[in-house]
């Protein structure tokens, strides 16, 4: 029971110390302690820095380094160019893609083609544009077809638009590009 009374005594003590500082000196000390607690994080920070910083180092000095970067991109660059089908092969790829609308039951009415060079590259680009009409899973298979069948052609635009709710056809526009090998 004393002992209890010697805390709430120094208590008591404590807060009528405080109220004798006034606010100026309670922020004082409120301040201290905060910049106290903020330092000791800083210091434990700066520490686990430290250990991951030497964990960074000692992998670094383990993993074995691969010199073969360079050489690889350019490889990665020449198979790329490899895949691409001559530009000769442009007119049987375009005939390929026209042949899987037919086999997708869909009837081409008319096309748009263009050619032109890739800039700063070996590479020719056809742009291939033409409308189609059909139910939408329909004209999704067919350009999911088109994409695997034939990996030298991107899709570059499509867009769909239904008159009327009701109806189960769209009408789309797509766009492919066709990317073969320059002749020169």
């Amino acid at each position: 029971m004393q002992q209890i009374s010697v805390i709430d005594q120094k208590g008591r003590q404590f807060a009528y110390q405080l109220r004798q500082l006034g606010w100026q000196g309670q922020l004082a000390i409120l301040l201290f302690l905060a910049s106290i607690v903020l330092c000791s994080l800083i210091y434990l920070n700066v520490q686990q820095t430290n250990k991951l910083a030497s964990v960074v180092d000692q992998l670094r000095l383990n993993t074995p380094v691969n010199l073969q970067n360079a050489s690889e991109n350019k490889n990665i660059t020449q198979r790329f160019y490899d895949v691409l089908p001559a530009e000769s092969e442009s007119n049987q790829k375009i005939y390929q893609l026209l042949d899987l609308v037919e086999q997708h039951g869909f009837t081409l009415n008319r096309s748009d083609y263009s050619t032109r060079e890739v800039p700063q590259s070996s590479m020719m680009l056809y742009q291939i544009k033409f409308p189609l009409v059909g139910r939408y899973p329909n004209i999704r298979h067919f350009v999911t077809d088109v994409m695997n069948e034939l990996p030298s052609i991107a899709l570059s635009h499509l867009s769909f638009q239904r008159d009327d709710v009701k109806q189960d056809e769209v009408s789309a526009n797509i766009e492919f590009f066709l990317y073969t090998k320059s002749s020169e």
